[in-house]
């Protein structure tokens, strides 16, 4: 079975293309996730380097208005595109979620 910190480093994986769609800051936040993914899988990754990764992927998947995790994806026309949207929003809830319980488990 496969542990919380590889399904983590999926999720942030399958993100990755949908950041860089909604992301405004020209991509830098795209990079941001894929490094963070590649640290996650790094071997071997220390509790404290592990958790600031996670501190890293919560700050930026943080909640508010105009926060990253507030965007959505839009069609080439404009149109909102509800499906890759509800995905984008699936992830950003996965991951909050997996990056909570793995830095408040004891490992």
């Amino acid at each position: 079975m496969r542990g919380r910190v590889e399904r983590l480093a999926d999720a942030v994986d399958a993100i990755v293309p949908l950041v860089r769609e909604v992301d405004d800051v020209g991509g830098r936040n795209a990079e941001r996730f894929q490094a963070a993914a590649d640290r996650l899988r790094s071997v071997p990754l220390t509790r404290a380097d592990r958790n600031t990764v996670l501190r890293d992927l919560e700050a930026l998947l943080g909640a508010g208005s105009g926060r990253l995790s507030d965007r959505y994806l839009v069609h080439d026309d404009g149109r909102p595109d509800l499906e890759r949207s509800r995905t984008f929003t699936e992830l950003v809830g996965r991951i909050r979620s997996h990056a909570w319980w793995i830095r408040h488990l004891p490992s």
